[in-house]
């Protein structure tokens, strides 16, 4: 059967060819089919949807900047949040007191070298900063545990750690500042010499 019409086919292909439908066809199948209008942009509108888009960007920068990117401060450990902690610690666990207060006192004063040494580096005190915060932040929850704790020594002990650390971090970032230092100086010399 199917070679009968394919012989009907090719016998009559020239036939099938010359005939057209006629335009009343097409119009009646664009009858049936549904009708949707294809909305066009114009650059007016590109316009309105890029200065939006822009606005938006533009606020929600602001609002970051502002709002929402707390600023760093210079130091970690202030000489009134030592005081303030100290305070905290008498409540916590006096015993502890007077060695923390050695290590606040160590972690003050690294402070203020680190920050001296590093004015010709703004860059290179940030991120000492953002390291020394990491820490600041684990002795804070700590701090906070502290209060809620009935086992309260292992927790000052971890706290205690957490300040060695801090101090022992201060002090190698200073190693590497100064070092640093020593480097700039020795080319500058050998540029000088040479």
């Amino acid at each position: 059967m199917n070679n009968d019409l394919e012989k009907f086919v090719q016998e009559n292909r020239d036939a099938f060819d010359d005939n057209r439908p006629s335009k009343d066809v097409w119009i009646e199948i664009e009858a049936t089919l549904p009708s949707k209008k294809v909305k066009q942009f114009s650059l007016r509108d590109l316009y309105k949807f890029s200065a939006a888009a822009a606005v938006i960007c533009i606020t929600i920068t602001s609002v970051y900047f502002l709002y929402i990117k707390k600023k760093t401060t210079d130091s970690v450990i202030t000489r009134q949040q030592v005081t303030d902690t100290n305070e905290e610690l008498k409540k916590i666990s006096p015993e502890y007191t007077a060695e923390a207060n050695q290590f606040y006192k160590a972690i003050a004063a690294r402070q203020d070298q680190l920050k001296t040494a590093t004015t010709d580096e703004p860059e290179l005190y940030k991120e000492f900063l953002s390291d020394l915060q990491v820490l600041d932040s684990t002795y804070k929850m700590l701090q906070k545990q502290a209060l809620h704790t009935p086992n309260r020594d292992v927790i000052m002990k971890a706290m205690l750690q957490n300040l060695q650390l801090q101090a022992e971090l201060l002090y190698r970032q200073l190693l590497i500042t100064n070092e640093l230092k020593q480097n700039k100086q020795q080319t500058t010399d050998a540029e000088l010499k040479g």
